[in-house]
């Protein structure tokens, strides 16, 4: 293997200590959407710190025009004509919920492990990535390729803080999306549509004419009746069925759909949405995988929908899809690279070297989650998903008490320079 006694230097100025520094920091700082000056300040002084040229970049909040939150963006600059390469992470948590048994920001390390909100959802990985680098530099290695370090904001938007980097020019030739797989390396995710389904009647009380009833159904129950046909949500979709694609075998539990908020306004009740009492909204999101787009997906709901509306001609819908609000945010194509690409090859030496043990190649580590290397791939950059942090830990998740084992962490950081290196060179 070229350069193996680099890589071993470079593994080597990888400490514990170091790590579990920098994860306790960054847990320590809130840093819920939007929120994310403090820890882009800290992570940007680091950086610096540590001899990477840093920017800091102004992220306007697509829900809130008029309000900013900032991200750096590090480079560790080349000499020129090599490979670069994009590590990616978020610094806003994944989840945050109440019931938690230890302080969320207290960072507490027992027994191996490290409690914190966004232990691993993605303050490990944004831990991981920077210690990576920073032992790159200590080594005193110089690699052809730039190296950018993005922590970026807003994933909980939809991936806001990496879409305004690909707005602003910011790329690189490959990127390692930071998201937590149980360090398994995610060649392969599934894609995220969100759809809203109005349907709509006329109001009817309990005097009406035959013409006015043979032309209601009742707006509440043509949502069930669309709910029957799509089948439960969390439940795998069966082939042949309402939905046309092609299983993937690193992904066996998906397509999946769930159904996420159905709303009806009551005319003698308070009108909390300023929704006409006629109309029914429901909002559910499709994971798809590889193959599927959103022409294709907007055709089988279509399909769906037009046979309810022969079977029952009072049916009736409107379909927006995406829905609205989620076209630049939670509208995310699958991804998939090949196992062979050099980004996966150099990435599972790396972990294999780091872990001693055989890397996970495939979707199972990421089990149905969307990343921002869904976006970065779709802007055209070979991307993958690998990072530190198993969700099947807990009975369920999202959930309090995140955390994340110190020794996947320095793993993550190890492979993670390892591919580096090989890669830009």
């Amino acid at each position: 293997m070229a350069g193996t006694a680099e890589t071993a230097e470079i593994r080597s100025l990888i400490s514990d200590d170091d790590v579990l520094a920098l994860e306790q920091a960054l847990i320590r700082i809130p840093s819920s959407t939007f929120q994310e000056q403090e820890i882009a300040d800290y992570l940007a002084n680091h950086m610096d710190r540590i001899g990477l040229d840093v920017e800091m970049m102004q992220v306007e909040n697509p829900k809130a025009p008029g309000q900013f939150s900032r991200q750096p963006v590090g480079r560790l600059r080349g000499t020129g004509g090599g490979t670069s390469l994009m590590l990616n992470g978020h610094m806003d948590p994944g989840v945050e919920m109440s019931g938690w048994s230890v302080d969320p920001h207290g960072a507490k390390f027992e027994d191996g492990w490290v409690w914190g909100m966004g232990a691993h959802d993605d303050k490990g990985g944004v831990a991981a990535m920077v210690c990576a680098v920073d032992a790159i530099v200590r080594a005193g290695v110089r690699l052809s390729g730039d190296v950018l370090v993005c922590p970026v904001v807003a994933h909980k938007y939809g991936g806001a803080g990496t879409r305004a980097l690909l707005d602003a020019g910011v790329t690189a030739d490959l990127c390692i999306n930071m998201e937590h797989s149980n360090n398994s390396i995610a060649n392969v995710c599934v894609g995220i549509v969100m759809a809203e389904v109005k349907t709509t009647a006329p109001e009817l009380f309990f005097r009406f004419s035959e013409e006015a009833r043979a032309a209601y159904m009742n707006p509440v129950e043509q949502q069930c009746e669309i709910i029957r046909r799509l089948g439960s949500s969390l439940t795998p979709i069966a082939p042949g069925g309402w939905l046309n694609f092609t299983a993937h075998p690193d992904l066996p539990d998906f397509p999946m759909h769930t159904v996420d908020t159905i709303h009806k306004e009551h005319y003698y009740q308070p009108n909390h949405t300023g929704m006409s009492s006629r109309d029914c909204v429901m909002l559910f999101q499709l994971r798809t995988v590889p193959g599927q787009t959103l022409a294709t997906v907007e055709a089988d709901l279509t399909r769906l929908l037009d046979g309810i509306k022969a079977a029952h001609p009072a049916f009736n819908y409107e379909l927006t899809i995406p829905a609205s609000g989620t076209e630049k945010g939670w509208f995310q194509d699958p991804m998939e690279i090949a196992r062979d690409h050099r980004l996966v090859t150099h990435l599972a030496d790396g972990h294999r070297i780091a872990a001693g043990a055989e890397p996970v190649v495939g979707g199972i580590g990421r089990i149905g989650n969307v990343g921002d290397g869904n976006i970065t791939a779709a802007a055209g950059i070979p991307s993958l998903q690998y990072g530190p942090g198993d969700i099947r830990i807990y009975k369920e998740w999202p959930t309090p008490d995140e955390r994340v084992l110190l020794s996947d962490l320095v793993i993550a950081a190890k492979a993670v320079a390892h591919a580096t290196y090989a890669i830009c060179r």
